[in-house]
């Protein structure tokens, strides 16, 4: 089953097609061949973008593909792989989509086999253009682990503000860290 929904235009949008603009594909994971899965994997367990998440030990193939396979008939959480120029630039994805309220979560990560420039600026704006310009949403959140300095100035140089924290929210290396949730809302 796919979410649609109608945009200003009353165009209907799926929400879980593939979207390009500007020479640079938005490929949803549903989408994806088996080795573009492959890829997303080996790029997420990488050391230098798993030890920021949440969850940090390394997803075996079974756990990836099994994933994206519920990713099939999830109609609240949504990844895309970014391509410009055909190279691999990173993920972004819009989670825990609220249509009614017109807000979601985001998630980010960059390629790090990938040597362009200004990688996470690309990202970023490529999740605005499909949260506000698409999905017409007001809000966008993102959670960050309290260490994680180098992604918070990040975003805030792409306009998110600090709204609150997360007391002792993540365990890592058996010491708990504050979460701080940031957002920017569509003006």
């Amino acid at each position: 089953m796919y979410i649609n929904f109608l945009d200003k235009g009353s165009r209907m949008i799926n929400l879980k097609e593939n979207f390009a603009f500007k020479g640079i594909l938005l490929k949803n994971f549903i989408n994806a061949s088996i080795e573009e899965k492959e890829m997303v994997r080996e790029c997420r367990n990488d050391e230098s973008i798993r030890k920021w998440m949440y969850s940090d030990e390394i997803i075996s193939q079974e756990e990836h593909f099994n994933f994206l396979e519920n990713l099939q008939k999830d109609n609240k959480n949504f990844y895309w792989i970014v391509y410009k120029d055909e190279g691999f630039i990173g993920v972004i994805s819009l989670n825990n989509i609220n249509i009614k309220n017109k807000n979601a979560y985001l998630g980010i990560y960059s390629n790090p086999f990938c040597e362009m420039k200004n990688k996470g600026s690309l990202l970023s704006n490529c999740l605005k253009k499909v949260a506000f310009d698409i999905f017409e949403l007001h809000s966008l959140k993102l959670e960050v682990i309290e260490n994680n300095e180098r992604a918070i100035d990040f975003y805030k140089k792409m306009g998110f503000e600090e709204e609150g924290i997360l007391k002792e929210f993540v365990c890592k290396d058996g010491n708990w860290l504050n979460v701080i949730i940031m957002g920017i809302i569509n003006k």
